[in-house]
């Protein structure tokens, strides 16, 4: 074995490794459970295999694609992915508003556009002046992210669209961009979230305070920062009023999914009653009755993590989210060793999309987070998710084998 070779297998990220392919592993069984009773047996868990393959040629490519080659390419394809973005907009009627056909393969453009947001934001962001002002150099980045959640939302696939926001920010805040500017940011939005009862409101003024004094932050900011949550707080009912019916019971739905519990809150209540009659140690592989029965929606994709947890138990869902920890741990802890800033905000643009889209999907099956439709990652049916998936997790393993290189 040459110099070279052994520096390879000595650099390259076993533990992250490992971690991916058990989460494969249970991917695999749990589709092939899942298909049993949804009409796909025998094609769900074949067809995410051919995905599988295709994914992990698609992962050995980018581990070996060198920076340069990422960042050069990170301006076309933006660029492309913007452009069948908007294909899908003024498709013809008839079509589907997400897909594109090529072939007999279906492809989900928005899947890509997170690879592609995440490359054009490590270029742009690595790229800073140290005599830009801050206006001018957080405006490119969020215009950046702007447009694809736009034309994402528009389809409309709100939890997709999410995903870029998820991406943006601690993308910038990694870059540089102060802490206190993402807190005004942020706080606004759970402000207005913990607005619907007063106590809760209160006590996230208070919370909100309490971090800001800790954090030392200046009384202009202090004041500023709490001024607009007030702002915002009292505009909730404001807000409220003007909602149509629908909208405000899917608020009320997603509070207290009984208040439905034949229309919007049935996918909750029944994720919830599967993952709860799971027990401990699971009723046993194939063996789930809620899935069985087909009470279990969506239960190869959006719900697969309810199928693991009927099956498997308690013991299943934690196995599988300890190997998710491992995977994202590995991933934060190669951004901070990377020298090369494209590098290292590239790993933390895939890393943050990945978080965001696991901690959506497994709020979702338990009830804390609305039913957005966003799939877990490597484990939910779908090959545009799975391959995007894959590459990116091969470009993270590909800055960990060349952490060193400026």
């Amino acid at each position: 074995m040459t110099y070279r070779s052994r520096l390879l297998v000595r650099n390259f990220d076993w533990i992250l490794m490992t971690a991916l392919l058990g989460i494969l592993a249970m991917a695999f069984f749990t589709l092939y459970s899942a298909g049993k009773t949804t009409g796909g047996e025998g094609v769900y868990h074949a067809r995410q295999l051919i995905w599988t393959v295709i994914g992990l040629g698609a992962l050995a490519a980018a581990v070996f694609l060198p920076y340069r080659t990422l960042d050069t390419l990170s301006i076309p394809l933006y660029g492309s992915m913007i452009a069948l973005l908007l294909y899908l907009l003024f498709a013809p009627a008839g079509g589907a508003d997400r897909w594109i056909s090529v072939g007999p393969i279906a492809v989900q453009p928005s899947e890509a556009s997170k690879i592609a947001l995440v490359l054009i934001l490590a270029r742009v962001l690595a790229d800073r002046k140290p005599e830009m002002s801050l206006l001018r150099w957080i405006t490119l980045p969020v215009l950046l992210a702007a447009v694809p959640f736009l034309l994402v939302l528009k389809q409309p696939d709100l939890g997709t669209a999410l995903v870029f926001g998820a991406i943006l920010v601690p993308m910038l805040f990694w870059a540089g961009l102060p802490a206190r500017i993402i807190v005004l940011a942020v706080s606004p939005v759970i402000g207005m979230l913990a607005a619907s009862n007063l106590l809760t409101w209160v006590l996230f003024l208070v919370v909100l305070f309490l971090l800001l004094v800790l954090s030392r932050a200046s009384a202009v900011f202090l004041f500023l920062a709490l001024g607009v949550n007030m702002l915002v707080g009292i505009a909730a009912p404001v807000l409220w009023n003007g909602l149509h019916d629908y909208q405000k019971n899917r608020i009320l739905t997603f509070l207290d999914p009984s208040h439905d519990p034949l229309g919007a809150g049935y996918q909750i209540i029944q994720s919830a009653v599967a993952i709860g009659s799971g027990g401990f140690w699971g009723k046993g592989y194939l063996e789930g009755t809620q899935k069985g029965l087909s009470f279990l929606p969506e239960q190869h994709t959006d719900f697969i993590f309810s199928v693991v947890g009927e099956e498997f138990g308690f013991v299943g869902c934690s196995v599988l989210l300890l190997l998710y920890t491992v995977l994202l741990g590995r991933m934060l802890l190669i951004a901070l060793r990377a020298q090369n800033r494209f590098a290292s905000l590239m790993v933390v643009g895939f890393f943050s999309y990945l978080s965001f889209q696991v901690m959506i999907n497994v709020g979702m099956t338990i009830g804390l987070v609305p039913v957005t439709g966003l799939p877990l990652p490597l484990v939910s049916y779908g090959g545009s998710s799975l391959s995007t998936t894959l590459f990116a997790v091969g470009a993270v393993l590909g800055v960990g084998l060349r952490r060193n290189q400026y």
